[in-house]
């Protein structure tokens, strides 16, 4: 009696949305019209349940129009016009999301019938949302759309809900699309129909999202191993191509190694229409310009490779915050640097932009991280999230470290993921609890800042003992570390560590040689913010400041660039910005940042 009370509860909460773990398959035919903006769908649904309940909700693009093809079937509208959610691993920006609208549906059987367990719907409109802007300074000439059907291409996600969401489902799908002729079309998964007009790809993975790319497309491909590598131009370059195709076998083997095996049958390079730097399950989606740069093979490329591991296989569980980009940018840009002997380059840089634009009233905890939207969010999404696992692979050592990234990577294939999931599986190959570490770095603000205090040498007999004294100065409470301290000899340095879990600790060594030289954390190994001598001169001092102030030049027409870049800038929703001509200032303020514009302003000697 009390498993049939279970079962009449699970049912209920199902009539309002399906759990996180369901998987719902889709199998899709659709049609594009670029000319018109449009496609039209038939998807039939295969539920995953032995007793389908009576009513499902779904939503989908409100300028789609949906009717059942199965009788006994209906569709019922119940909102209309609300705010899009993107529940794939690039999140959009909100201001990307708002233009997206979508209408709240119930299916539900005539007269109260059961559903049966394969749906088939009918759905067709217009998806058109232009490329625009973000309007954030951080935007980097990159612009976005949650999803569009044009004559240039068709790009379509989870943010565009082209397809009908069923709360946090996970989805399988097989999707055959009819093109205009010379098109082609690329998702996820492997290809099992390749004519003139007609393409198929199937997915038997579960998925956050369903992608449909296309457009006039040239192709290369190539067989690495198990995996076919593919690349998608938008007009023949087989050099290009070739570049990429040889570059991908090379990281997949590299991963492959350090994490696990590649979850997926094919990688595909796709050239896009407008400016992206996308990472998908099986493919990246790259800008016409940003492909051509030959910088891009080894940073932002392997970056988008590795994401089919951290985020597109392994996915996130926003909820309780983003890990993967941090946990990518280390093993991707960060590594290949390392590896280049330039790791300690690297990690200053990630530290400077932290003491640069994060400050008290724009830092938020990792546990709240969900995407990049300005240069704070990447200096803690990214950065500090890269410095933490650098301190954890420091303490466990690299052997131990990479066990727990292939124990994670093993036990959470295409499943939703946390910080804790990564915690259970670091704590389980080393036997160490490490709640503490992931709490400190996971849900608290701020940062350490340090400072050696005392540092003398004196000599007893043929030793020398040095006394040290470091200390945090930060005006949160203080952070638990491991400081590495270097100490330099005339032949050689040794490394110590240091634990520093108050604001101030006190040590001592005995050497057999008199120590020359001392530096903290001289390979910028913990994350903290930068003493002024450890930051080279960089706009992004200024960039990052709360206040700042514009000086011109008297007498500048309205029309005058400087008087023009001078508004875009005071434009900034992130900081207060003051624009002031020459002769309205007797004194440089010192509570501020400082740009002095033009030629003839008399405070450029300042």
């Amino acid at each position: 009696m009390k498993k049939l009370k279970f079962v009449v509860l699970l049912i209920g909460l199902l009539n309002l949305t399906l759990a996180a773990n369901t998987t719902i398959h889709h199998g899709i035919r659709a049609e594009v019209f670029p000319d018109k903006h449009a496609i039209s769908v038939v998807d039939t649904l295969t539920l995953p349940w032995q007793v389908v309940p009576p009513t499902i909700k779904f939503n989908l693009h409100s300028g789609l129009v949906v009717n059942s093809l199965t009788p006994g079937v209906e569709v019922k509208l119940l909102k209309t016009n609300l705010s899009g959610k993107d529940t794939g691993m690039d999140v959009e920006a909100p201001e990307v999301l708002e233009r997206v609208k979508q209408n709240r549906y119930r299916l539900l059987g005539k007269g109260g019938a059961k559903l049966p367990q394969k749906i088939v719907l009918k759905f067709e409109g217009q998806i058109y949302h232009p490329i625009q802007a973000l309007t954030e300074e951080y935007a980097r000439g990159f612009s976005t759309t949650p999803g569009i059907i044009d004559t240039q291409g068709v790009y379509l996600a989870g943010s565009s809900i082209w397809l009908p969401q069923f709360g946090d489902s996970l989805v399988t799908f097989s999707l055959t699309v009819k093109l205009p002729a010379g098109w082609d079309a690329v998702s996820q998964g492997r290809r099992t129909l390749h004519q003139k007009t007609l393409v198929r790809w199937q997915c038997d993975k579960p998925m956050e999202e369903v992608f449909l790319i296309a457009a006039k497309f040239f192709e290369s491909s190539q067989q690495v191993g198990k995996v076919k590598v593919m690349a998608f131009l938008r007009s023949p370059d087989e050099g290009l191509a070739a570049k990429y195709l040889g570059v991908t076998g090379q990281y997949l083997e590299m991963y492959r190694k350090l994490i696990g095996p590649y979850p997926y049958w094919k990688f595909a390079l796709i050239e896009n229409f407008w400016e992206t730097g996308y990472g998908m399950p099986s493919f990246t989606l790259l800008g016409p310009q940003v492909i051509r740069f030959p910088f891009i093979l080894h940073s932002s490329y392997p970056h988008e490779l590795l994401h089919n591991w951290w985020g597109n296989s392994v996915y996130v569980d926003f909820k309780k915050g983003n890990w993967c980009e941090g946990l990518t940018a280390y093993l991707a840009d960060h590594l290949i640097q390392e590896q280049r002997g330039q790791g300690d380059a690297y990690r200053r840089a990630t530290l400077q932009k932290f003491t640069d634009y994060v400050n008290e009233q724009n830092d938020f905890p990792l546990a709240r991280f969900l995407s990049r939207h300005d240069a704070a969010s990447e200096a803690v999404g990214y950065g500090k999230c890269l410095m933490m696992w650098e301190m954890l692979r420091n303490d466990l050592g690299d052997q131990l470290f990479v066990k727990g990234l292939q124990d994670f990577y093993r036990n959470n294939r295409f499943k939703r993921a946390s910080f804790d999931d990564l915690r259970k599986s670091f704590e389980k190959v080393s036997s160490k609890s490490l709640k503490d570490f992931f709490n400190q770095w996971v849900q608290r603000t701020g940062a350490p800042e340090l400072i050696l205090r005392q540092a003398e040498v004196n000599q007893k007999g043929k030793q020398f003992l040095l006394n040290l004294t470091l200390e945090q100065v930060q005006p949160e409470a203080p952070f638990q570390l491991k400081v590495p301290v270097a100490i330099y000899f005339a032949d050689e340095v040794q490394m110590k560590m240091v634990a520093l879990s108050g604001r101030s600790q006190a040590v001592s060594f005995t050497f057999q040689k008199r120590p020359l030289k001392v530096s903290v954390d001289p390979q910028f190994q913990v994350f903290r913010r930068l003493h002024f001598s450890e930051i080279p001169p960089a706009l992004s001092k200024i960039f990052g400041a709360q206040k700042v102030l514009i000086i011109l030049p008297d007498g500048l027409p309205e029309d005058d660039p400087y008087r023009q870049l001078a508004q875009i800038w005071a434009k900034s929703k992130s900081k207060q910005v003051q624009i002031k001509t020459a002769s309205q200032i007797t004194e440089l303020p010192a509570d501020r940042a400082i740009w002095i514009f033009g030629e003839n302003n008399p405070f450029k000697k300042k």
